[in-house]
Parts: C-alpha cells; sequence; structure tokens
C-alpha cells in the first residue's frame, strides 16, 4: 500500500517535515512520491532522499556512491526529529543534487517520467491535461505488479473535470528511445506481466482503492493541482498506455513491435500522443492500428 498515515500527512503539512513540503511546492525539479511507510524525494527520475517513518521520529538516506569523492559525503544526521534537522538536510541538497548531475548515473527514461509528472499534475498544466500521474515506479508483488507510471483518465472539459467518480485507471509503460522495445523488459513482455496481473480482480480493486487513497492525499499535500478529491474509479477496462519517448522514425523496429503485440484482454492498449511537442497527455491516445499507419507513412 502506499498511502501514508495520518502521522504523515500531518509532519508534511505542519509537523517537523512541513519544511521539506515547502522545498517541494517551489522546486520544479523535484517529485515527492508516497510509499507507505516512506517517501522518496525524486531528482531528475534519481532517489534523491528516503525518508522512512519510525516510530518516534524519521530517518533519510542518500546514496553516497554518487558522490566521486567519498571524503565529500559528509552529510548531517540522519535521523529527522526536529524541523532544524530537516532544515539541516535542505541546505545541503544543492551539493546532493550536483553529485547527481556529475554522477552519469542518472537514466534519462526516468527522468522523461518525472517531467510526465510535472507536465500533468503541476501548476501551469495540471489543470488542462486530461491526466493526473499517481504514482511511478509502482511496484506490488512480484513483476506483474510493476508499472512505470499509474494515473487516472479525468478529461479537462468543464462538465467531465465536476466529475470525481467513475474515473478511468490508467497504467503506463514508458519505453525512452528504441533500445528496450523488445526482450525481457520490452513492450510485449510487460504487456502479458499487465495482463496477468489484471486477470486477479481483487488484486486491481486493492490497487484501486490504493491509488484514491494516494490521489487525495497528494492533493492534500499541494502536490496535484486539482480542485477535487477522486471519488472512485469506474468499471470499465484500465487503458494501457504506451508512451514511446524520442524515438527514431527512421528505425523500423517499434513498427515491427506494434505489429506482433499480444492480446490484451483486461486493458485497452493506446499510444500516448502530445500535441506538437511536450509532455502533457491529452485524449485517449491513438489505437494501435493507427499508430502502426503512422509508422508506415513516417
Amino acid at each position: 500500500m502506499r498511502k501514508l498515515n495520518e502521522r504523515f500527512l500531518s509532519d508534511l503539512e505542519e509537523g517537523a517535515l512541513c519544511s521539506l513540503l515547502a522545498a517541494v511546492q517551489r522546486d520544479d525539479s523535484l517529485c515527492l512520491e508516497l510509499r507507505g511507510t516512506y517517501i522518496n524525494l525524486y531528482y531528475r527520475g534519481g532517489n534523491l532522499l528516503r525518508i522512512n517513518q519510525e516510530a518516534n521520529f524519521y530517518r533519510v538516506f542518500f546514496d553516497t556512491n554518487y558522490f566521486s569523492d567519498k571524503n565529500g559525503a559528509h552529510l548531517p544526521e540522519q535521523e529527522l526529529c526536529e524541523r532544524e534537522h530537516v532544515e539541516a538536510w535542505l541546505g545541503v541538497l544543492p551539493r546532493l543534487k550536483h553529485a547527481m548531475d556529475q554522477s552519469g548515473k542518472l537514466k534519462e527514461e526516468r527522468e522523461v517520467q518525472q517531467h510526465l509528472v510535472r507536465a500533468n499534475n503541476g501548476r501551469r498544466l495540471g489543470k488542462a491535461t486530461d491526466y493526473y500521474v499517481r504514482d511511478i515506479e509502482y511496484a506490488g508483488k512480484g513483476r506483474r505488479g510493476q508499472f512505470d507510471l499509474v494515473a487516472v483518465h479525468w478529461p479537462s472539459n468543464p462538465t467531465e473535470r465536476k466529475r470525481a467518480e467513475n474515473r478511468r485507471l490508467v497504467l503506463m509503460e514508458l519505453k525512452y528511445g528504441d533500445g528496450a522495445l523488445v526482450g525481457s523488459s520490452g513492450v510485449s513482455s510487460h504487456i502479458e506481466d499487465l495482463s496477468k496481473f489484471l486477470s486477479d480482480s481483487d488484486r486491481v480493486e486493492s490497487l484501486k482503492t490504493d491509488m484514491v487513497h494516494v490521489f487525495n492525499q497528494k492533493r492534500r499535500l499541494g502536490l496535484l493541482n486539482c480542485d477535487k478529491d477522486l471519488a472512485r474509479f469506474s468499471d470499465e477496462k484500465p487503458l494501457l498506455l504506451l508512451v514511446f519517448a524520442d524515438h527514431d522514425p527512421d528505425k523500423r523496429k517499434l513498427g515491427k513491435v506494434l505489429d506482433d503485440l499480444p492480446n490484451s484482454p483486461h486493458a485497452e492498449v493506446r499510444i500516448a500522443t502530445a500535441p506538437l511537442m511536450g509532455y502533457g497527455l491529452f485524449g485517449e491516445g491513438m489505437t494501435v492500428d493507427s499508430a502502426r499507419e503512422r509508422l508506415r507513412q513516417d
């Protein structure tokens, strides 16, 4: 389960962790994700900080392998008991970001994930796009419960935006470039794993329930630019949105992948599109047949 307990939420809103939340709300390069007993703070798609909830305090972790020189890894105390402990970590964030920038360990695909979150949830476009991203790098039990992004399809036209119930669950698979389209982590393999996950109705309902809580908690924390809480999901098939970022149109691999997609009995497969350039998502994407035709024309 990803939802936080009330003490964790209160500490982020007005307790020991409130300056951390304020920093995230100010800084578009940061992304805060809920993980049940801990939170992840992402920067450029990399895990900048992990903050665990303990019995009477919080404990923060930073991967010192980002530092090329271990002597540069002198950091504040890990235990966060008071606001000044959090302020100390906020004071070293620029140094931590720089270490991550210089490390060569950040992955472009993960950075695109964060761009999608910022564009569809954030201050500028959050109320204009047709999606809200509720979670990234969702990991249930086993590979069949792993999704790059979990979202809700919530059309931005005035009539639909007023309706907080019966919104559609969206699972996204992101591929950056053309290097990971096939194989054990390829598109077809992901669809097969997803089909097995979605075949268990109890597991799907558990995911929906948790994601409703996560959506409303992120809205409460000011991490979603939405005027309403999400009431519940619809009973329609989830939308599996395939997001292909920076595909090279001169290559034919993607067309072959789409020609060989396995059946998806429990989800409707669509291809994400964006108006001109950008990461804002609108509509329900292209059908696979339309995408195939477009690739042939290209």
